[in-house]
């Protein structure tokens, strides 16, 4: 008998954006890996459900499809199609938005990288945005406290040098280098670095999940690295852009959370972020109707989070 042949599960999470989603599985199928692969497309529970001719398109690309009852969020839907791939004996699992597209020679280029760097568990690509814009915004090191304050809020205009070095903004994107970790819209993970790090957290509904992933990669053990030899196109979070303070809101609460769960910080640490936080959702309440509706349900949501 002859040896198994590589195997990769493509992990394709939708909600709502059916369009994007068969644009993303075209690419697929346009640009396959060399290697045998299985696209699981996992629905997050969509409210609307896709145009026939369009489901009769997506279904000719014989995919493997996971209807979650429930939208949990976005570690939980990616989760479901991790465990089907796992199950499947997937030797790698490449984790994609559905508003990614492919390019030629992309998905191999991530795997090959892999299997020549053991160490290596997670890959991610040099993504451009539609106007061909490279994204620079990998995370080339560890989030802590002190990153949260000088970083991650409008300090950063004063501590400019540790945003370029946090983001990579003084890195050539048109080089491979090792990074904390890569964007969350696209990466590959080999099959023994998943076995370690997922299921992945469940707990955020959306945002911080890079942050999380990068912290459980160190305690793993494993390497994540950015190549620029894969490229992908992102044409930018459209299941998100008409919920803005749903959004901005799941965004608090989840930064609390990991400040709590990743960082051990205590409340007397994180405090001050937080009300920093909710003044620029005071600000946007002046300008949108949307944060204003949402007020009573966001505070109390992330006090929730503080004194859980």
């Amino acid at each position: 008998m002859g040896s198994k042949k590589d195997m990769i599960g493509i992990v394709i999470l939708n909600y709502r954006n059916w369009d994007d989603t068969l644009r993303c599985i075209q690419s697929v199928a346009a640009y396959p890996p060399k290697e045998t692969y299985k696209i699981i497309l996992v629905d997050n529970a969509s409210p609307n459900a896709p145009e026939y001719d369009l489901w009769d398109a997506i279904k000719k690309y014989d995919v493997i499809y996971l209807q979650n009852e429930e939208n949990k969020g976005y570690n939980a839907g990616n989760n479901a199609g991790i465990a089907k791939a796992l199950e499947m004996d997937c030797d790698a699992i490449l984790i994609s938005n559905n508003d990614v597209c492919f390019s030629e020679g992309s998905i191999q280029t991530l795997w090959e990288y892999t299997k020549t760097h053991p160490k290596v568990g997670i890959v991610g690509p040099k993504i451009l945005d539609k106007n061909g814009e490279i994204q620079k915004s990998n995370l080339c090191r560890r989030t802590g406290m002190k990153e949260k304050y000088l970083v991650r809020t409008r300090l950063n205009a004063i501590f400019r040098r540790e945003y370029a070095t946090y983001f990579g903004f003084d890195r050539d994107y048109n080089t491979t280098f090792e990074v904390h970790a890569v964007l969350g819209c696209c990466f590959l993970m080999t099959r023994e670095c998943a076995q370690k790090v997922t299921p992945l957290d469940e707990h955020p509904f959306l945002y911080e999940e890079e942050l999380m992933l990068g912290i459980r990669m160190e305690q793993a053990g494993y390497h994540t690295v950015y190549d620029a030899d894969a490229v992908i196109e992102h044409l930018h979070g459209g299941s998100t852009k008409n919920v803005k303070a749903f959004a901005f809101a799941h965004n608090i609460k989840s930064e609390i959370y990991y400040c709590k769960a990743y960082l051990n910080a205590s409340k007397a640490a994180i405090y001050p972020l937080y009300w920093y936080r909710v003044g620029l959702y005071l600000v946007r309440c002046l300008k949108y109707q949307d944060f204003r509706e949402h007020w009573k349900w966001f505070r109390q949501m992330t006090r929730e989070e503080m004194e859980r």
